[in-house]
């Protein structure tokens, strides 16, 4: 088996959708406090609906219930820990505001990791079985993960990243589901409940990066009715991905 083949058709299917989102991030003018609350919101509610209907669904019809929450535990833990590493005393150069968008991009970042690696085992492992199977599902995942680009590239754009930074960091996100690909080639159907412990433990970043780091900055940078109707607006399109892919 040809592994540099699966590694590299991993990496097209997670990293052409975060990168187009990370495009679309770049093409924002420089936004105000208002502006940047609202995009900051779209991603919360983008991420609250892949929550609620894409990852826990399946990860709870995967896994069960006593997987589920091992993952769960397991990716609140996973970011705790992250944090501890991030070196935040080498972005003291960078003050107030710049600084918590660094962190809170780093943050996404591994949530993200965490979520790309089983996608990358469905395409990999999809693939050995039909290759047209894994063709159909790399491009509902590709499609799938320009939400998520956009929710890495808006903090790092607010935090002053150029633009050419901000599109190889989203690029480089595809990483984790190139190694999840070929793990799933290798092993062809692994056992479902690795995967819903995955899924569930991606969820549980997600929810964390959402609560603690998305929607309360929104609400610092500015309180009003338009954070209301962005979130509701990100929670729509993510169930549209959700359900329609």
């Amino acid at each position: 088996m040809d592994i540099l083949y699966y590694f590299i058709i991993g990496f097209i299917v997670g990293g052409t959708g975060t990168f187009i989102g990370g495009l679309l991030s770049v093409m924002i003018p420089k936004p105000n406090d208002k502006t940047t609350a609202s995009m900051l919101m779209l991603a919360a509610g983008i991420m609250l609906s892949v929550i609620s209907f894409d990852l826990m669904p399946q990860a709870y019809e995967i896994g069960g219930f006593f997987i589920v929450t091992l993952g769960l535990v397991f990716g609140l833990f996973i970011v705790f820990f992250a944090e501890k590493l991030i070196p935040m005393n080498k972005f003291n150069k960078y003050k107030g505001k710049k600084s918590n968008y660094i962190k809170m991009s780093l943050i996404i970042i591994i949530s993200m990791s965490l979520h790309n690696f089983p996608e990358g085992i469905a395409v990999g492992s999809s693939a050995v079985y039909s290759e047209n199977l894994g063709i159909k599902i790399g491009i509902l995942i590709a499609a799938h993960d320009i939400p998520e680009g956009m929710s890495v590239g808006i903090p790092l754009i607010m935090a002053g990243a150029s633009p050419l930074s901000v599109l190889l960091i989203t690029l480089l996100t595809g990483i984790p589901t190139a190694f999840g690909a070929v793990l799933g080639a290798l092993l062809g159907n692994i056992s479902k409940y690795f995967i819903g412990f995955c899924l569930s433990a991606a969820a549980s970043s997600m929810l964390y990066v959402t609560s603690n780091e998305l929607i309360p900055e929104a609400n610092l940078l500015h309180r009003g009715k338009s954070n209301a109707v962005f979130i509701l607006i990100g929670f729509i399109c993510g169930c549209y991905l959700s359900f329609a892919m």
